[in-house]
């Protein structure tokens, strides 16, 4: 299984992902998931690519956001 690494940004209401790796990937999404999606989608298109782990690396007000909604989420555990 081939590790990809991606950048991703909020530009307004989306999140942008760049495969570190291979340059010419970028897509967006709605949600961090669909985000996933679409990267795991433009990497099998492109490459021909299955089953691909993914580390994504989050600018850090989206890192803030994340963290504080898992912190509420346990909280109402």
């Amino acid at each position: 299984m081939k590790l990809y690494h991606v950048a991703v940004q909020k530009e307004d209401d989306w999140y942008v992902g760049r495969v570190l790796e291979r340059p010419g990937i970028t897509t967006q999404g709605r949600t961090l998931d669909e985000l996933v999606l679409m990267v795991r989608d433009a990497i099998e298109t492109l490459w021909r690519e299955r089953d691909v782990q993914l580390e994504l690396f989050l600018a850090a007000d989206i890192a803030a956001r994340v963290r504080s909604r898992v912190r509420k989420r346990r909280a109402s555990a």
